[in-house]
């Protein structure tokens, strides 16, 4: 997927509003390509703030350590729809077990939310209320500003580290991409999560080949299942690793 006539603006440090609404617009297009491409149906108004979002990170990015390459619509594109594909490609059982985790009433915590991916695409597109824990101020600001912009009333910004000491909480589903220590990573999500809860993992192939050895202390085996992307030209293989937390889950009506 190419955009032509939009400006590169990698490595300055202002980029105008225009631009990155610009920008915005572009990356709404090509994530809109997909959803015809695929059986995933979001929520009304996904798109509106899909494009909200690409302009935030355009802006914010060009001061801001929020991902690489933040003015290009086809980079931006691909972060979304990689929050939104391990949904789209899981089979019939586990796809409903994430809808309905993800569900109205429910409650999501994104650990180590950065650019709002996936925290603020599955908000866009799913009922649940999310609580987005981000350590950095100005990543934190830029969580902040963007829900604002995306009119999103079931997020909430957290800026503080995702430390199993420290977060507790009966959340229904937690989710992680681009994380640390899949141990510590672990031990966060089990403090956060109610008996019965899920983490949900964006993994590369090479990160779900090495889980083999880990010990996933307080959780049930995981489930895993693969899925390719195109970024930039070339397919890239993904994966997603669900697991669930031991104990009896409470009713919830």
């Amino acid at each position: 997927m190419k955009i032509r006539g939009l400006p590169r603006t990698s490595g300055q440090r202002h980029v105008s509003r225009e631009t990155c609404d610009d920008i915005g617009a572009a990356t709404r297009e090509l994530v809109a390509r997909w959803l015809t491409e695929s059986e995933f149906v979001p929520g009304d108004g996904f798109l509106d703030r899909i494009e909200k979002l690409a302009a935030s990170v355009a802006l914010w990015g060009a001061t801001t350590n929020l991902t690489a390459n933040p003015s290009e619509p086809v980079e931006l594109a691909f972060h979304i729809v990689d929050s939104l594909a391990p949904i789209a490609c899981a089979e019939d059982v586990n796809r409903a077990m994430l809808e309905d985790a993800l569900g109205p009433d429910r409650l999501a915590v994104d650990l180590g939310s950065g650019a709002g991916f996936p925290g603020l695409v599955l908000a866009a597109a799913f009922d649940a209320h999310f609580t987005l824990i981000e350590a950095r101020r100005k990543r934190a600001s830029h969580l902040i500003a963007a829900a604002h912009a995306m009119h999103l009333s079931n997020v909430g910004i957290e800026q503080r580290r995702a430390d199993p000491l420290t977060i507790e909480g009966s959340f229904d589903i937690a989710t992680a991409r681009a994380f640390g220590p899949l141990n510590h990573l672990c031990q966060a999500a089990a403090s956060a999560l109610r008996p019965g809860g899920y983490l949900m993992l964006y993994v590369s192939a090479a990160q779900l080949r090495s889980s083999a050895a880990v010990s996933f202390e307080r959780f049930e085996a995981p489930l895993s299942w693969t899925y390719s992307l195109d970024h930039s030209g070339h397919l890239v293989e993904r994966a997603v690793m669900l697991l669930r937390k031991t104990g009896i889950r409470s009713h919830r009506s």
